[in-house]
């Protein structure tokens, strides 16, 4: 008997077709997964580049900035660097508009430094303490320099290793003057600092006014005739020096503002034809000294003329004549390193 089963057979066929149809799904499932692997690789790659270009873009923008900022910094730190203390003699205007004013008169000021350390002299405004002006004077030495009439506080800086002045002396100290200093008309002030140490300081002020020459008995009426500058380099010793003569009479003339007026030797005086002069008795370094007072008819230096001009004659004057503040005073006088310029208001 025959066990024929079309049901049997007909899964069977049906078998086949489900075996064709999954390998056929497993064939293109296989396919399909590296097609897609491949598409996203390349994607990756693609996003990866991006993000490295953009990347090194951005560092090289942070490079530029940082280098800015360190230039930046290293400017700065620069101008806040210390610097040498300047040469003896050296004037730095800080107010000119102060220290250069035309409508007030002139008189002497001088500093001497017996201290065994240089020092820096600021002049500071009375009332609110503004620095105007900065002198640097070394131990045993002195300044002389002409400033505008009036009351003036004092700042000594002292020490050895120099920096700025905001910061002084970086082994050093300031020292205010009580009260400040007086500089009147007619007379030089005089400053006398003495002492040694830095830990601790011990610094003494000797202060005096004095008049080389009893300024009631002179005419202040000469006039300055001239234009233009006149710049004299500063000597070893520390002076100033011009070419000029007195009625004619070459001399040569040694700037002092601490003179009161011009003063020249009796030896000048006769070959300049100076007669008549009238007795005094003057003020100098080396005490009270027998001199007298003429008038000279002309003085020139530089560019510049003057007429009528006061002289004092000292029997025993050595060296140059001395050009003092009888005609100093009509001029504008700027010491600048060591370079004084002298010119008309």
């Amino acid at each position: 008997m025959d066990n024929h089963n079309p049901q049997s057979h007909d899964n069977k066929h049906g078998d086949t077709k489900k075996d064709q149809s999954c390998r056929s799904s497993v064939k293109n499932a296989s396919n399909f997964p590296w097609k897609s692997l491949i598409l996203r690789m390349l994607t990756w790659i693609i996003l990866a580049f991006i993000v490295l270009t953009l990347f090194d873009q951005l560092r090289a923008l942070q490079s530029t900035d940082l280098d800015s900022s360190i230039t930046s910094r290293i400017s700065s730190f620069e101008v806040q660097t210390c610097s040498e203390l300047p040469i003896h003699g050296s004037a730095y205007m800080i107010d000119p508009s102060i220290m250069q004013r035309t409508d007030v008169g002139y008189a002497g000021l001088e500093i001497r430094n017996d201290y065994d350390y240089p020092m820096v002299a600021l002049l500071l405004d009375i009332t609110t303490n503004k620095q105007l002006l900065a002198l640097s004077i070394h131990s045993g030495h002195t300044m002389q320099l002409s400033v505008p009439i009036g009351n003036y506080g004092m700042k000594i800086l002292i020490g050895s290793k120099w920096c700025n002045l905001d910061d002084g002396f970086t082994d050093g100290a300031a020292v205010s003057v009580a009260d400040g200093i007086a500089v009147p008309a007619g007379s030089t002030t005089s400053l006398h600092f003495s002492g040694s140490g830095l830990h601790p300081i011990q610094l003494a002020l000797a202060y005096s006014q004095s008049i080389p020459v009893h300024t009631q008995t002179m005419d202040h009426s000469a006039e300055a005739i001239g234009v233009g500058e006149l710049e004299l380099k500063q000597t070893r010793d520390g002076h100033y020096l011009t070419s000029g003569s007195v009625n004619g009479t070459p001399v040569v003339f040694m700037i002092d503002t601490g003179a009161t007026a011009v003063s020249i030797s009796s030896a000048t005086a006769l070959l300049a034809g100076i007669r008549d002069c009238t007795p005094l008795q003057a003020a100098t370094a080396n005490g009270q000294v027998n001199a007298c007072i003429a008038k000279a008819a002309e003085i020139t230096f530089g560019s510049f003329k003057l007429a009528n001009v006061d002289v004092a004659i000292m029997p025993d004057m050595p060296g140059e004549s001395l050009l003092g503040m009888n005609v100093l005073r009509n001029f504008r006088i700027e010491q600048v390193n060591r370079i004084m310029r002298i010119s008309t208001p």
